[in-house]
């Protein structure tokens, strides 16, 4: 039996342009969780000049991975403010964090010091080709001219590598759950909604 004071926390993961954070965002406004996203933490931290987020902004052109150290330290932080500022949610989505092995095992640590129950991890599946053509029509549409098929790629290339193999992580741990990520944003969301009432 969990503690009563213990929130419930749990990863949504998949390749670049998924729509992990649109389904992540859904999730928040309409069950009452929290929403961690990596990336909205870098931008705010960008936005500040941070100069650890500008090496990151640096890699994250490239289409390279930030340091696990870096994400861990900048996320601990994240986590604590909102915690500290928030009453009554149901629990935390975890957006862009882990993406490697490294971060993985930094996770239960992590959660742990701040009294947070890691309930599982959603694996949104989408066919790659598909993947690239949502994410160049999106360049596109936003004015994204660095966006180009070579950068998409890569940024499949090092999904594959580095983030893909946390299926098989979470699998061994009875943790994992993949959903089809293919459909309209509505479509996904009610096959999401089961999963997450279930917890």
């Amino acid at each position: 039996m969990n503690q009563p004071n213990t929130i419930h926390a749990f990863t949504i993961f998949g390749p670049p342009g998924c729509g992990k954070g649109t389904q992540a965002a859904m999730i928040k406004e309409r069950l009452n969780f929290l929403h961690v996203s990596t990336g909205d933490i870098f931008r705010a931290a960008i936005a500040r000049q941070d100069p650890l987020a500008m090496k990151a902004k640096e890699l994250m052109e490239r289409g390279e991975l930030v340091p696990d150290g870096v994400i861990s330290g900048m996320l601990m932080n994240e986590l604590k403010a909102i915690l500290d500022q928030s009453t009554g949610a149901r629990g935390i989505i975890l957006d862009g964090f882990p993406r490697t092995l490294g971060q993985a095992a930094l996770l239960q640590e992590l959660l742990e010091k701040l009294n947070l129950h890691f309930t599982g991890a959603i694996s949104l599946r989408v066919p790659e080709e598909l993947l690239v053509e949502r994410l160049l029509k999106r360049a596109q549409i936003e004015n994204r001219p660095d966006d180009t098929e070579d950068v998409v790629r890569e940024r499949m290339r090092v999904y594959r590598e580095k983030t893909q193999p946390l299926e098989d992580y979470f699998k061994q741990r009875n943790q994992l759950i993949e959903v089809d990520g293919v459909g309209s944003l509505e479509e996904v969301y009610e096959r999401l909604i089961p999963i997450i009432q279930s917890w």
